[in-house]
């Protein structure tokens, strides 16, 4: 298998399985990062509201309101549908052959773990805070299948299929501080360190008919190694408003990167195995968000969010020998990386109901993706949610949130002469997240 056709195939990102087929550009919704479940219930618009652990990423200010010791769990499934219309390309007179290509995805794990301290320091509010979390999970497991059929033969096409399983990601481990500043305006700080692995492991079969006529392995193990940190800030001038902002320091380190392929022979046993390593230079870029919270009644917060990725300024270089390339595509696609811009918006209705409190939540965004489709649109994916937090006592908080997100766009088509193809993108996530609080060191 050529340098080129490896590097495509076991690229970082989570929409994996169209990389295996390179006509296709690869997928980057989850390099719009988000965690946490009340900010995804509220359509991650949640960079002024920031008022649980998970502030330590979104706007780590937030993070000087807390009042109590809070350990956070949170629990993330996704699962993602990527599909093409049928295509076809005349060979010759009376002559056709067809295109179709497809892959489902899922993932399971961990979201968000973390920890908090609140303290005094010169009589104000102050909360450290110890987080942990993945910047890229590679957890995703999924199948994804290409069939190229002929008028004549159509009984028999060449089917390629791909199975993929991943295991653990970049790993952060974050460290918060935040404090008051005065009763109106808050500032914080995380420090991010990177550290951990992704491992990633690919089965490709192709098969004419019944026959299968190729068995191929790779496996990749990936680290990238560095610390960047986010600052935030919260201003707080009525009861009624609150403003946030947070800024994302970009990141310059070291990708190293261990592939390994290997074939089967008749009899199972591993043939043609080969190992090839990297020692590459990544930039991450930097990324800001505004937010805005309104309370138009005591029991009624509104917030909007708007966010920027410079994906423009992203690179990675000498990755398995290449030159300078764009990075996360880590290919010279026809249409460059875009900045990401992404505008959000939620509400949260707070219910007292018997003798514990119940939080209904609704959100809808609008994320932008760091590439442009064929005709140099940027893709817009479209997501919807909606949750609720059960507060059961001062001590124990529940909480649950699903999403929908769909996105259609068009893109080259598989033949070299032929239309554009619409593609098609679906996912649902589901996240549930449990808070506990060990009881009031500050009085109200």
């Amino acid at each position: 298998m050529k340098i080129r056709l490896r590097v495509l195939l076991l690229l970082l990102l989570l929409a994996l399985p169209v990389l295996v087929f390179s006509r296709y550009k690869p997928w980057y919704n989850y390099y719009n990062f988000a965690h946490g479940v009340k900010a995804l219930s509220m359509g991650n618009a949640f960079t002024a509201v920031a008022d649980d652990l998970t502030a330590s990423f979104w706007n780590p200010a937030g993070l000087a309101n807390l009042r109590t010791p809070e350990f956070y769990l949170g629990y993330k499934a996704s699962w993602q549908w990527h599909d093409y219309d049928l295509q076809d390309n005349a060979l010759a007179a009376e002559e056709y052959r067809f295109y179709n290509f497809n892959f489902a995805s899922k993932l399971n794990q961990i979201d968000f773990f973390a920890i908090s301290a609140p303290f005094s320091a010169l009589q104000r509010p102050c909360t450290f805070a110890l987080s942990y979390y993945r910047y890229i999970p590679y957890g995703f497991k999924g199948k994804a299948r290409e069939v190229v059929p002929s008028l004549y033969d159509w009984f028999d096409p060449l089917e390629t299929t791909v199975t993929f399983t991943g295991s653990e990601g970049f790993d952060v481990l974050a460290f918060s501080l935040a404090a008051a500043a005065t009763d109106y305006f808050s500032v914080g700080a995380t420090m991010q360190q990177f550290f951990g692995s992704g491992a990633l492991s690919f089965v490709r079969v192709e098969r004419v008919g019944d026959v299968t006529t190729g068995e191929y392995f790779s496996q990749l193990t990936e680290k990238i190694y560095g610390r960047n940190v986010i600052l935030g800030a919260l201003f707080s001038p009525f009861d009624w408003l609150r403003l946030g902002a947070s800024w994302h320091s970009g990141l310059q380190s070291r990708l190293d990167s261990v592939l390994l392929d290997w074939g089967v022979d008749d009899n199972g046993a591993k043939i043609n195995k080969e190992e090839t390593t990297s020692q590459a230079r990544v930039v991450i870029p930097e990324q800001f968000s505004l937010g805005l919270l309104l309370r138009p009644a005591a029991w009624l917060d509104v917030s909007a969010d708007y966010s920027r990725i410079e994906w423009e300024n992203g690179s990675i270089e000498d990755y398995y020998g290449s030159s300078v390339l764009p990075y996360p595509q880590k290919d010279a696609w026809s249409t460059g990386q875009k900045q990401v811009r992404n505008l959000r918006f939620g509400a949260e209705a707070r219910i007292p109901f018997r003798s514990w409190k119940l939080s209904v939540r609704g959100g809808w965004s609008l994320d932008r993706q760091l590439y442009a489709a064929y005709v140099d649109k940027v893709v817009q994916v479209h997501g919807y949610s909606c949750g609720i937090g059960s507060e059961f006592s001062r001590n124990l908080l529940l909480e649950i949130t699903f999403q929908r997100q769909h996105a259609n766009w068009l893109e080259n088509g598989y033949f070299p002469v032929s239309p554009d193809v619409n593609t098609h993108f679906r996912a649902n996530v589901f996240m549930l997240a449990l808070t506990y609080r060990f009881g009031h060191i500050f009085k109200e």
